[in-house]
């Protein structure tokens, strides 16, 4: 094509020098373009990952830098992962509203629905499991009240703290636990949302996350509060002074990894599907167990330390708890007959 062009330039004929010349315009474009596409295969890749509250010191800690350097090594580009951290219900609606997330880790499968619903994610895409956790009691050091179970949060004149259902998963998963708990023991609906409504009663401050409902316990308000079995051991790490309470029968939370595809381009997908593969192998896996996460491939009964563990699927599965228990039976029932007080009420009383 380089000859015609020349002779083509040469020739007098006007037909030949006209073809001559698109032929050397359409030779500029294909070298343009071929530098351009030279220089996006070496550009660095930016992911931006949203993920629940408590996953922040295993993912900033570990898991992402862990895999910035797996992915460098494999594929010799820099990757960089900037990581939103918040309550899962909440993260859920930002990246509904646009927030730029490529990669979501929701506390429970229904945040991802959320996303399809809002056409963010695809309607036919499965998100994945990537650990559990169940759901414990922190109370006071000596367990003042004598918490066991459950039921023993509806005691007269406890003072409850509770992840608030309307922004946290931990929230939603607290408020399953409570009603799942009673509904294993007796098989009578009735009685399950009657024990809810008398743990509820006792609620008396709501925290946006389960990180920031375990910040209130620490600054000393409230005796007691349910949430999940990870929060507590790393606050107890952290020389926070708790007990971790576990009911013979709780509720095993599952938390799911999603790629939000009207966000990530095709030039991240490669690198988004990579971070959820890592979660999910041996080092990842193994990285979450650090940090107090259950494994991701756990099947019903193996939870060991739980007399009785069931799962969001012995309820009916999540569809159907979240429209029985946290839309009819909280936002409905429980929600409009709140009794919360100021945070400086409590904080003055547990002092």
């Amino acid at each position: 094509m380089r000859d015609l062009v020349v002779r083509c330039i040469r020739d007098r004929d006007w037909r030949c020098r006209v073809g001559g010349m698109l032929a050397l315009a359409l030779l500029i474009a294909v070298g343009i373009s071929g530098r351009i596409a030279l220089s996006g295969a070496s550009r660095p890749i930016h992911l931006v990952v949203y993920a629940f509250s408590t996953q922040e010191e295993a993912l900033a800690q570990s898991i992402l830098p862990s895999f910035e350097e797996a992915w460098k090594a494999e594929t010799g580009r820099e990757l960089t992962v900037e990581a939103v951290f918040g309550p899962s219900g909440t993260l859920a609606g930002q990246i509904n509203l646009g927030a730029p997330a490529d990669v979501a880790i929701f506390s429970t499968v229904q945040h991802a629905i959320h996303l399809q619903v809002g056409r963010r994610v695809q309607l036919d895409t499965d998100p994945v499991v990537v650990s559990h956790t169940p759901m414990v009691i922190v109370v006071r050091q000596g367990n003042p009240a004598g918490i066991a179970e459950f039921a023993d949060l509806t005691q007269p004149g406890l003072q409850l703290l509770h992840a608030d259902p309307r922004s946290s998963g931990a929230g939603e998963w607290a408020l399953v636990a409570e009603y799942g708990s009673a509904l294993q023991a007796s098989g009578d609906r009735a009685a399950a949302e009657s024990q809810v409504g008398d743990i509820w009663r006792n609620v008396r401050l709501l925290g946006a996350s389960a990180r920031a409902t375990m910040t209130l316990f620490e600054l000393g308000a409230g005796d007691a509060f349910v949430t999940y079995e990870q929060d507590a051991l790393l606050a107890r790490e952290r020389g926070v002074p708790l007990e971790i309470v576990v009911p013979s029968r709780t509720i095993v939370s599952r938390h799911v990894a999603v790629i939000v595809d009207d966000n990530v381009t095709p030039a991240e997908r490669p690198a988004a599907e990579a971070l959820v593969q890592h979660l999910l192998s041996d080092a990842g896996q193994q990285a979450l167990s650090r940090y107090h996460l259950r494994p991701a491939d756990l099947q019903d009964g193996e939870f060991p330390g739980i007399a009785h563990p069931f799962t969001v699927d012995d309820l009916g599965g999540w569809s159907q708890v979240y429209e029985q228990v946290v839309e009819t039976l909280w936002r409905e029932q429980i929600e409009p007959i709140l009794d919360l007080e100021p945070v400086s009420a409590l904080l003055d009383r547990g002092k």
